[in-house]
């Protein structure tokens, strides 16, 4: 049953559409977890989310190993690295961003990753989009630098953070086709190792960032709403991670950075309206549409 689906016409455009949703929710829960209940630990929250990635894949592999298993070695350890610290560098710089910026800048900046993919898919390996397609993402980027500039809450900080965040996307998406097809591995064995492989330099990460001796005294940490809201915010991780993986692999990083770019418009609107930290400016408007 599951190769008809896999074999259906439109799956690749299911599985865009899927990522797309998910990461349209991911975004607004991790920025309600930041603004609302002004949880400023992003480096606890993106641990959080990786023990439960982690521990979801473990209990699929142990359930149907012949379905969800694959190997665990050490050569393949070092194979993936460089996709697990493509994977840190964006997951710690894409939640500090969300910190300084509101979600809109946050979005435009973001699509700086679409033209870095596109750069990085014709080196690799020599495949170049068409030219209308070229001039879309090169306008889209056009409008993230003057999205950048008529900003009225200018944060350089934020800027650097994002930018980081767009680059390290999208070596992060270029290495998961690369060596997820030298690899051989399926796309559980891919989030496993990538979790795996990451949470040492997480931990570093904690540990440096002093959070760990934040948290405990979070004046909200006990109240349901915030619990709910930080569980929801760590699951959706798993399926995001899960979405990414699949979509890269059945269509390709520019599909899935692309992707990411329109669910943006979505993620934009709900963000304007829902968080109160974007200053209405017509020009700075004009240029994130």
């Amino acid at each position: 049953h599951s190769s008809r689906i896999q074999d259906h016409a439109c799956y690749g455009l299911f599985v865009a559409t899927a990522y797309g949703i998910c990461s349209v929710t991911i975004t607004l829960f991790n920025k309600a977890v930041f603004s609302y209940y002004d949880f400023k630990f992003p480096i606890t929250l993106f641990i959080a989310q990786m023990c439960f990635s982690l521990t979801f894949v473990s209990i699929l592999k142990a359930y149907s190993p012949e379905k969800y298993g694959f190997p665990v070695t050490l050569a393949m350890s070092k194979k993936l690295l460089p996709m697990a610290l493509g994977w840190v560098t964006y997951g710690i710089s894409g939640v500090i961003a969300l910190k300084y910026l509101n979600v809109p800048m946050f979005s435009a900046f973001r699509r700086f990753t679409t033209i870095i993919v596109m750069y990085g898919e014709y080196k690799l390996n020599g495949r170049l989009p068409p030219r209308d397609q070229q001039a879309a993402v090169l306008t889209m980027c056009i409008g993230a630098a003057i999205a950048g500039i008529t900003d009225l809450a200018f944060s350089l900080p934020g800027y650097c953070w994002v930018i980081t965040c767009a680059v390290s996307t999208a070596i992060y998406l270029l290495f998961i086709d690369k060596l997820g097809k030298e690899s051989g591995l399926n796309t559980f064995g891919l989030m496993f190792y990538n979790n795996m492989l990451a949470m040492p330099f997480m931990l570093a990460a904690l540990l440096v960032s002093g959070e760990m001796a934040l948290v405990p005294h979070f004046p909200r940490l006990y109240t349901l709403d915030f619990q709910v809201f930080f569980v929801v915010s760590a699951m959706q991780a798993f399926f995001l991670n899960f979405l990414i993986f699949l979509c890269t692999r059945v269509n390709s990083p520019l599909i899935t950075s692309v992707t990411g770019t329109v669910k943006d418009l979505f993620t934009n609107i709900l963000g304007m309206t829902l968080f109160g930290d974007f200053p209405f400016n017509p020009p700075n408007m004009l240029s994130i549409a």
